[in-house]
């Protein structure tokens, strides 16, 4: 079985990837795992079944939802969520050990992971010039592969597996501003996983008619059914100014059938409707 995964290797997605195979086997041989490039790029090798799997973010507790997949999976694509994971984020700087001692000049990484340690770094590197690169694991290597002899020393943020990857020396560890740091992963299959389970959580879509009270109106069918929100986030439809879809996720029901109850009347009356999936949630905090 193949798993693709946002990479490249080293990234915290990857270790996502590899808590979803946990899950699934016990940790035991018959995955494979390969990273791509772009969020869109793992949609695209699920769809086409050049992988069975595919492991992207979906959201971070401090930064919020990862739009390019909440877009992808409203807009351009008809893969389900089979399992989400919370995982905690634990971000560090790292340098090549030969340059250990030396004063840093630039700092890189993915934007999230700046972001998260924003603190950190402008008070403890207020004169590092910050830098954004595709990914924690692309930055890392790029420290790796820099070593001193002119003016500029390269430092990354990144995860403690890239460090170990890319032979990189920690020289602050959990870095982030918020302690309690966590992103959400989904493991993306192509097999329909929209019928409620017990013990999982539900993730749906719509779109309701512009007109006065139509979101209170669904939002009051959870209350009926007695559902919990335990997310709800607006994207607009990119058809027309203040046209949104709506992404809202269903946790804690013990009643499969109101579950069904519930989803089968918000699809009549809502404009646009889809099911992105019933689905286990793991917990690693």
């Amino acid at each position: 079985m193949k798993i693709v995964y946002l990479g490249p290797e080293g990234t915290f997605t990857e270790q996502a990837a590899n808590r979803f195979i946990k899950s699934m086997d016990g940790g035991q041989s018959g995955f494979s795992l390969s990273s791509l490039a772009a969020i869109e790029d793992v949609f695209e090798a699920v769809e086409s079944k050049n992988a069975d799997y595919g492991v992207v973010p979906i959201e971070n507790s401090i930064e919020g939802a990862v739009n390019t997949t909440i877009d992808t999976l409203i807009f351009d694509s008809d893969l389900f969520i089979l399992k989400q994971l919370t995982m905690p984020i634990e971000q560090n700087l790292m340098i090549n050990e030969k340059n250990v001692g030396s004063k840093i000049t630039k700092i890189l990484s993915h934007p999230q992971a700046l972001a998260q340690c924003r603190k950190f770094i402008n008070t403890t590197y207020p004169d590092a010039v910050v830098e954004i690169v595709n990914s924690t694991a692309e930055a890392a290597k790029i420290a790796a592969d820099f070593e001193s002899g002119s003016e500029e020393i390269i430092a990354a943020v990144g995860s403690k597996n890239s460090a170990e990857i890319y032979g990189l020396k920690i020289i602050h560890e959990n870095i982030q501003n918020n302690k309690n740091n966590t992103t959400q992963f989904i493991l993306l299959t192509k097999d329909d996983t929209s019928l409620p389970k017990t013990e999982c959580s539900t993730s749906i879509v719509f779109s309701t008619e512009d007109k006065p009270g139509e979101l209170y109106k669904i939002l009051d069918i959870f209350a009926i059914w007695d559902l919990n929100m335990t997310k709800i986030l607006s994207r607009p439809t990119k058809n027309k100014h203040g046209e949104y879809a709506f992404f809202v996720e269903i946790s804690g029901y013990d009643n499969i059938s109101d579950v069904s109850d519930a989803l089968t009347m918000i699809k009549r009356k809502t404009s646009f409707f889809k099911n992105l999936g019933s689905y286990q949630t793991i917990d690693d905090q």
